[in-house]
């Protein structure tokens, strides 16, 4: 038995005992287990055999039995016990993406031991009303069951990165594995994929497939070969795994990150340089980082490094020829968010949680933009609770120096257009995001009137998630493009892409179109609870893909330099 088949054991055991609410400390050692077992470099089998595996720090009597029992028999009498005791729907709620642990706890909790039921209380928007779930947890919960029956057609971004990293940190701690990478259409950071591809390197290329069908997420293979393993995981997902040797890793990095268009536009070009492939192609081994590698590899061509999000039509090839690639934002070059939400509205975290999550990120500031009030169901504030947030807010600033906090609000564009407060009190704030958030199917007509009452608007500073759309489950409302790009042209409205997985909102074509007119972008998480400010890179991701460069960023800038942004006067 491997390694890898032992802690993957060790940890089904520590989950399926935390579901069921056992004894912390028990959970813990099981879970300490896997990540001892995983990091030991003998085979467990030997240790047993020789009684020493107790001698392990961190591998305790109980443990130690339990690891042997698994060597010497292939099975878990406690695993077994387990699996009988916990109700198997929870288990396939756990597989749903962006569902952990202690969420499914909660709805064992209230009875929920199945994925119909769980589905039944999304849809009633009732699983945000759940202690430490929100509105973000409900619609992932929608969109995953709806993956597991569609088990076709193209995934989010926000559901393949995750699984795309999860199997290329369980392929970075195998021994057997010397180099493991990301490639294809998820690299380029497309917003849907066909497939995660990952390429790595290995001696051991039979063993190492053998190991990846036996992984717990391994739903069904779909092809195998001595070098290749493609499979589908319990929600649909295919994940491609290619195993080259060192050697090849490089060019064939290079050649399945794609597109094939770039890969096309590099061999041309290697057709017509006199460079001598053959003196540089083992050069790369020398550097420890594959984009180092990479980059000897593009100077074969007389190139600079080409980022993979450029990567697309092959005219990024003669841009770098000429010098003219974009230098693109990087996620170090932002300085702090503008949309968040708290539990003044629909957020799951408070006021005081969100800013330690900010700093704790580096930024310098952050604006709180909570739901306005005519939107009920994520508990909009009155005039007068933002005006009692705003002084919380105040009150949070005088107690630190190197962090401001903006007191901001997210409004409603009304379904006639009408803004949900006043002139006179918009100019309170400062920092007003409008948006749409009902009344999605107007024509196109009433959906432009709304939006261009909005950004005439001399109070409206930026216009969130701008076409409405969710990631394979919402078409965006009838707006033409080029129409709204123009109008925040000539208004000066800030136009967002909103970092939410679930929305990537303005895509990285239209923001590329936005640039292109000149209007400033800015890139916000939408974040309703602390750990959602990490979506920022999903954002990041669309900026770089559209071109954009730190001074086409609004949050790029110092907080000085922002608010001379926005309070200068609108077109």
């Amino acid at each position: 038995m491997h390694n890898q088949e032992i802690a993957w054991a060790l940890s089904e055991i520590a989950d399926l005992m935390d579901i069921k609410g056992e004894n912390p400390f028990k959970v813990r050692a099981f879970r300490q287990g896997a990540l001892i077992i995983e990091a030991i470099e003998s085979p467990v089998t030997k240790l047993v055999a020789r009684n020493q595996l107790s001698k392990i720090k961190g591998i305790g009597k109980g443990l130690c039995a339990e690891i042997e029992a698994l060597v010497h028999y292939q099975e878990s009498h406690l695993l077994d016990k387990l699996r009988h005791e916990v109700p198997p729907g929870l288990l396939e709620i756990l597989n749903l993406p962006g569902v952990g642990i202690a969420s499914v706890r909660s709805f064992y909790k209230e009875g929920i031991t199945t994925i119909e039921e769980l589905e039944e209380l999304a849809r009633a928007r009732k699983v945000r009303q759940l202690p430490g779930q929100g509105p973000k947890t409900e619609m992932a919960i929608l969109r995953g069951i709806e993956m597991i029956r569609r088990r076709s057609g193209k995934f989010p971004i926000g559901i393949a990165k995750p699984a795309a990293n999860s199997f290329v940190n369980f392929l970075q701690n195998l021994s057997e594995v010397n180099r493991v990478e990301i490639t294809g259409d998820l690299r380029r950071s497309e917003e849907m994929v066909q497939e995660v591809s990952i390429l790595c390197t290995s001696e051991e290329e039979e063993l190492l497939v053998d190991l990846l069908k036996k992984h717990p997420s391994v739903n069904k293979v779909i092809e195998e070969g001595t070098r290749h393993l493609r499979f589908r995981l319990p929600f649909g997902l295919p994940v491609q795994i290619e195993i080259v040797s060192e050697e090849e890793f490089i060019p064939r990095w290079i050649e399945t990150t794609g597109s094939k268009a770039h890969w096309q536009a590099l061999q041309a070009r290697k057709n017509g340089t006199a460079t001598a492939f053959e003196n540089h192609e083992n050069k790369w081994q020398q550097f420890l980082s594959s984009q180092e590698a990479e980059e000897i590899y593009y100077q074969n061509f007389h190139l600079p490094w080409i980022p993979p999000e450029l990567r697309e039509k092959g005219e990024e090839v003669g841009q770098a020829v000429r010098g003219a690639l974009p230098k693109l934002i990087e996620e170090r070059d932002i300085r702090g968010d503008l949309h968040i939400h708290t539990k003044w509205s629909d957020g799951v975290s408070t006021l005081e949680e969100m800013v330690a999550a900010g700093r704790d990120r580096g930024y310098e500031y952050m604006a709180i933009t909570d739901h306005s009030q005519s939107l009920h169901i994520a508990r909009g504030l009155t005039e007068e609770k933002l005006l009692e947030q705003r002084k919380a807010i105040q009150n949070l600033n005088k107690g630190q120096k190197d962090f401001t906090v903006l007191a901001g609000v997210e409004m409603d564009i009304l379904t006639d257009g009408r803004l949900d407060y006043p002139d006179e009190f918009l100019e309170k704030m400062d920092l007003v995001i409008a948006s749409v958030h009902t009344n999605l199917r107007q024509d196109r007509h009433k959906i432009h009137n709304r939006i261009e009452k909005a950004l005439k608007n001399p109070h409206v500073d930026i216009l969130a998630h701008p076409t409405g759309r969710l990631l394979g489950s919402r078409d965006p409302y009838d707006v033409d493009l080029d129409w709204l790009l123009d109008l925040a042209a000539k208004t000066g409205t800030i136009l967002e892409i909103n970092a939410s997985p679930e929305r990537l909102d303005l895509s990285a074509t239209h923001a590329r179109m936005a640039k292109d007119r000149g209007i400033m972008i800015a890139i916000n998480t939408d974040a309703h609870d602390r750990n959602r400010l990490a979506d920022i890179s999903y954002g990041i991701n669309n900026a770089r893909k559209a071109g954009l460069e730190k001074k086409d960023v609004l949050n790029c800038h110092r907080l000085k330099e922002v608010k001379k942004i926005l309070k200068k006067p609108k077109g």
